[in-house]
């Protein structure tokens, strides 16, 4: 794979009056996909990265401009942020995406992942040693495949496979075998990522949707996002080979995008049972629900990550 790795960085100039010395040190920072609001709160861009502590305080926005950026993972240093950039114009063609990483600080970012003509998108940092799954669609989303590393290192997975996280020895990912069955049946997949990555062990069953899965910072645990319990969707979490399920979120609405904390002692997830889509937190164990933010309605599709 042809991917060209910049090795300059750029400077992204901060708005006005926002120096880095004025942004407060965040201690378990929580990254996210909402929207950009004007000062009347009417919604201007669909798709740009947002930070905030973990608690919901110093909730701000640290990108700009016409680019849709989405998927952010904060990296083990709690300092810098990996998400996509898609961009219509300039030397990246309109379906193409590259990987930035933006100091969440300063504004410096670099470009850590391009390839011209192609989408490198859907990227997640694992909490483990921060490991990259990625897709990459060269074909205008004909098709998108599951990669892992970048440039020389870059590898394929040769299952059907999406949103994808790394583990220590492997990946687990989602399968769909029909994409043509309705209603959809997903199921959760560990690849190995040694040798030729021929094998694939299934971690859950493939009658319902089993989605996104969080994997904890010892990689002993997984959590995921899933339809099985009826038809609202729930976090589960089981062991790292699927065994023990259990339901930790149980409640009205849908419950989606689960992700640990680098600590291990949290997950932060999205959820509609309050009627928007917010962003809420619980301990690894399902206890102490609580909400983080109040963006009534501008927080759909937020992908938390921290």
């Amino acid at each position: 794979m042809n991917i060209r790795r910049i090795l300059a960085v750029i400077l992204l100039l901060a708005p006005a009056g926002l120096a880095a010395k004025d942004h407060p040190k965040l201690e378990h920072p929580v990254a996210f996909q909402r929207a950009e609001i004007d000062k009347t709160g009417k919604k201007i861009l669909a798709g740009k990265i947002w930070i905030m502590e973990a608690d919901g305080s110093n909730l701000r926005q640290i990108t700009f401009g016409p680019t849709y950026d989405e998927h952010p993972s904060v990296y083990a240093d709690g300092e810098h942020v990996l998400y996509s950039e898609f961009q219509a114009n300039g030397f990246i063609t309109a379906q193409g995406a590259r990987l930035v990483r933006l100091n969440i600080y300063t504004g410096v970012r670099e470009i850590v992942g391009e390839e011209q003509g192609c989408a490198l998108h859907h990227a997640g940092l694992s909490p483990i040693d921060d490991l990259l799954a990625y897709h990459r669609d060269c074909q205008g989303g004909k098709r998108v495949s599951q990669w892992i590393g970048l440039g020389d290192e870059a590898r394929e997975i040769p299952f059907r496979a999406t949103n994808g996280v790394r583990t220590r020895d492997g990946i687990i990912a989602m399968h769909e075998k029909n994409m043509n069955v309705s209603p959809r049946e997903i199921s959760l997949v560990f690849i190995p990522t040694d040798g030729e990555m021929k094998r694939m062990i299934r971690l859950t069953d493939e009658k319902f949707m089993h989605r996104r899965a969080a994997v904890s910072p010892d990689g002993r645990w997984m959590a995921w996002q899933t339809n099985m319990n009826g038809t609202d969707d729930e976090i589960y979490v089981a062991d790292i080979h699927g065994e023990g399920a259990r339901n930790l979120t149980n409640t009205p609405g849908d419950d989606g995008h689960p992700n640990y904390s680098r600590d291990g002692e949290w997950i932060v997830f999205e959820s509609d049972r309050s009627g928007n889509w917010e962003i809420w937190r619980m301990r690894a164990d399902g206890s102490a629900q609580e909400q983080l933010t109040e963006g009534k309605g501008q927080y759909v599709s937020t992908r938390p990550r921290m």
